[in-house]
């Protein structure tokens, strides 16, 4: 996993948890690294997903206009 590629990032971890789904949901292995800090409300989540479905995960993330932080 540590040469995943990051697809998208937020500061809204319930933005990342809806782009994660939506990737499963197309097939596409996703992860999210959680580090925001909920006491003060800063940080971001990255969602990761493998080199070869970058650019298909990138596509469907577009196309249901998540947007980026």
């Amino acid at each position: 996993m540590r040469d995943w590629i990051k697809v998208f990032k937020t500061g809204n971890i319930i933005d990342a948890e809806l782009t994660k789904t939506i990737l499963i949901d197309h097939g596409i292995d996703a992860v999210i690294v959680n580090k925001i800090d909920r006491s003060l409300n800063f940080g971001e989540a990255t969602v990761f997903c493998p080199p070869a479905d970058a650019d298909l995960a990138e596509m469907i993330i577009k196309q249901n206009q998540i947007v980026h932080e």
